[in-house]
């Protein structure tokens, strides 16, 4: 029964790190769900669906 719970809780953190997307300062990333995109990320923290979402394509915005 331990292990069960452990196992759990390591697949829940998992989770919770592929969900959790830091955008730097000065880039965009855009958003894809199922390869179409649907919107564009920001500088900061994104939440995403994992498994679902994926980051497509990381823009930067800075000036050369």
């Amino acid at each position: 029964m331990d292990v069960l719970v452990i196992v759990i809780a390591a697949l829940g953190i998992v989770y919770v790190l592929m969900a959790v997307k830091m955008v730097r300062q000065g880039f965009q990333y855009t958003i894809e769900r199922f390869g179409k995109f649907t919107a564009v990320a920001h500088p900061g923290l994104t939440l995403i669906f994992p498994f679902i979402d994926r980051v497509g394509r990381k823009v930067n915005m800075m000036e050369q």
